[in-house]
């Protein structure tokens, strides 16, 4: 018996009617093998409380002056959402070794929860089935799609029917069927194109896109939440992905040209309703293109069409930070001065491990103890490589600052990494700015006084990775 239907049969046994709403809020739990001490809740980005977990593993925080919506709670290094309105008193247990198959809600506001924890399961279970689907032809994929929605709607019916909710979780439960559909044709051209080989991605029928008649554009009560967002962000590309093949250039990758991308700063200014929603399009926009083209004459276009439209202020600093940033990581420049730790407990400068005049230069590459198995495969691809070419050195840098000195120490040891040099970020956040690790397959090729060769090759790259020290090789 699924935990949506035990939760219908439990509560059809109490009484629909509420007590005068209690403006105060209660937000708590359980966690069973905690990965860390601590739990933290954040609406809309921003942190709202914390709470240090007891001797049983439990926590309770008060909530005063609620702003009702969508929350989110995270226990390093996993999150999930809650929707919290004015007088509930949510609790949670879960294990963290299946954090989000354990999860499950009590006490007043619970079921809304339990609700929504359900569809995010079954859409994570009909991700496989998904993914075989795109290789469907249009009409067939839209019918087997549609037909996995109709069985979720059924379900939102009963709840919406059989439960007294507000309009605000009605519209959030039914916007987690909605749009985690929704994005799915959205992704359907690309995945068809990858599939078939094609150059470009083809023509849709007249109603495979029927839904966008329906797209609630201001994001009300969404704004922060990711099906929604995902959404958007795939919307906008393909939208933008059309403009560029009616008045652009087909003879290139359209999603890599800077024409694409201030297409979708266009479309966003156009079709979005809430400025909030805006910025936040504008801000993945920005990240999605400057993180992929590091051109400097392209970035500086870019930037300056991104901040005409942009509004937010602390997303401008950020976006146009970004942009000093990758100017800093231009080849010929000096590394950015970063503090690391070495395994002795030392403090290092990074700019003193890669000046080293007796080789012929570095590679940097990144791991986080988050991705076990990155760690393996970007070790053996790191010790492949040295073999390939002894005469540069190979440095590990550990991202994670979270963990203590003895932790990481001991994952070293335990996979062999030790057996290429290896240093712990002393500031993940500094580290992954001044740096942009963006992804850990980056890795970073310096010469032997320390100066950039390439700031932004993939590990797995040929063309990044031993065409690029090949070359130096020869040029000695």
């Amino acid at each position: 018996m699924s935990r949506l239907l035990l939760a219908f049969i439990i509560l059809t046994l109490i009484s629909c009617q509420e007590e005068k709403q209690d403006p105060t809020a209660y937000f708590g739990g359980e966690i069973v093998n905690p990965k860390a001490n601590y739990v933290v809740l954040y609406h809309n980005e921003e942190v709202v409380d914390s709470a240090i977990l007891d001797k049983d593993n439990r926590f309770m925080m008060k909530l005063d002056h609620l702003d009702e919506g969508l929350y989110n709670f995270k226990h390093y290094p996993e999150y999930q959402y809650v929707l919290i309105e004015k007088g509930d008193s949510i609790l949670f247990r879960l294990n963290t070794l299946d954090f989000d198959g354990s999860l499950v809600f009590s006490g007043k506001g619970s079921v809304k929860n339990n609700f929504l924890i359900d569809m995010f399961l079954l859409d994570e279970d009909e991700k496989k089935l998904v993914y075989d689907y795109y290789r469907l032809e249009p009409d067939t994929f839209k019918h087997k799609m549609d037909s996995l929605q109709e069985m979720k709607l059924e379900q939102f019916d009963a709840f919406s029917q059989n439960f007294d909710i507000s309009d605000r979780a009605k519209n959030i439960a039914k916007a987690s069927i909605d749009y985690s559909h929704y994005v799915s044709f959205e992704h359907y051209p690309y995945m068809y194109k990858l599939n078939h080989g094609l150059k470009q991605a083809p023509e849709m029928p007249e109603d495979f896109y029927n839904y966008r008649n329906f797209i609630d554009y201001s994001g009300e009560n969404k704004v922060y939440y990711k099906p929604y967002m995902d959404f958007m962000v795939m919307h906008l590309n393909n939208l933008s992905y059309g403009n560029c093949r009616k008045f652009c250039s087909e003879d290139e990758i359209i999603e890599r040209t800077l024409h694409y991308h201030t297409h979708k700063l266009h479309l966003v200014d156009s079709l979005v309703k809430r400025q909030e929603l805006k910025d936040n399009l504008y801000r993945n926009a920005a990240y999605s293109y400057m993180l992929r083209d590091h051109n400097l004459v392209n970035n500086e276009k870019f930037i300056s069409a991104y901040n005409k439209v942009a509004h937010n202020q602390k997303h401008k600093k950020e976006i146009n930070k970004l942009f000093e940033n990758i100017k800093r990581l231009q080849s010929g420049n000096d590394l950015p001065e970063i503090l690391l730790s070495s395994l002795k407990g030392d403090t290092v400068k990074i700019s003193e491990i890669a000046t080293k005049p007796s080789t012929s230069g570095t590679v940097f590459y990144f791991w986080s103890t988050n991705q076990k198995r990155h760690i393996i495969h970007i070790n053996k691809r790191m010790l492949n490589l040295q073999k390939k070419f002894p005469s540069y050195q190979f440095v590990g840098i550990n991202v994670d600052d979270i963990i203590s000195p003895e932790e990481w120490q001991q994952i070293v040891h335990s996979n062999d990494l030790d057996l290429l040099s290896q240093y712990k970020a002393i500031d993940q956040e500094t580290t992954s700015k001044k740096l942009i690790v963006n992804h850990l397959n980056k890795s970073i090729i310096t010469d032997n006084q320390g100066r950039i060769v390439n700031a932004f090759a993939n590990a797995y790259s040929t063309q990044d990775m031993e065409a690029t020290m090949q070359h130096r090789e020869n040029l000695k």
